[in-house]
């Protein structure tokens, strides 16, 4: 095995994937501890709607007592003792990653896949359907969350992901497939 050292070059690469790994833990701890979902989201919407509450709690200079004093004012009791430990391990600069991690937790638990739809033309409701009826069969979802962007650099088409699985069904890919072939 070889050990890369950590430099300010690859450290910067992996910090998304740190980020999201203790976004994850922290959602799953969130879960566990059995809070409403309604206060959950209620956090979640305060939280993004205040850029000045975001500041404050992410901010190093404030002492943790006075961030504790604006939690208490601010969240909802069931999500406090969960907030300020977030705060305390200064991971609140993760939290809206926090709080799509239980969303996306909170979807497994019901047998919703979250598929992202990438596209040039939006795609007719049966469209739609037919896609979602190969991911529910392929994938045994009970249902769909579409997180869905026009993508006009592919051309044609559309990509589905679901699960870190690409399905390309796009122009630009099929370019880059044939263009593999020809170099081959």
């Amino acid at each position: 095995m070889q050990v890369i050292p950590m430099t300010a070059k690859n450290r910067k690469e992996a910090e998304p994937v740190f980020c999201q790994v203790a976004a994850l833990r922290y959602a799953k701890v969130l879960n566990e501890l059995g809070i409403s979902k309604e206060a959950v989201l209620e956090a979640e919407n305060i939280f993004g709607k205040s850029q000045e509450l975001k500041a404050a709690l992410v901010n190093p200079v404030i002492t943790k007592e006075t961030k504790h004093n604006i939690i208490d004012k601010v969240f909802s009791e069931e999500m406090r003792t969960f907030l300020k430990v977030v705060c305390d391990h200064e991971k609140m600069t993760i939290a809206e990653q926090i709080f799509a991690a239980y969303e996306e937790l909170q979807n497994q638990a019901a047998g919703v896949k979250t598929v992202y739809l990438r596209y040039t033309a939006l795609p007719s409701e049966e469209q739609k359907k037919q896609m979602g009826d190969f991911i529910k069969k392929k994938y045994g979802a009970g249902d769909i969350k579409w997180v869905m962007a026009e993508d006009k650099a592919l051309i044609g088409g559309f990509i589905l992901q679901v699960d870190g699985k690409e399905y390309d069904y796009s122009v630009q890919g099929r370019l880059n497939r044939l263009q593999r072939k020809l170099t081959n």
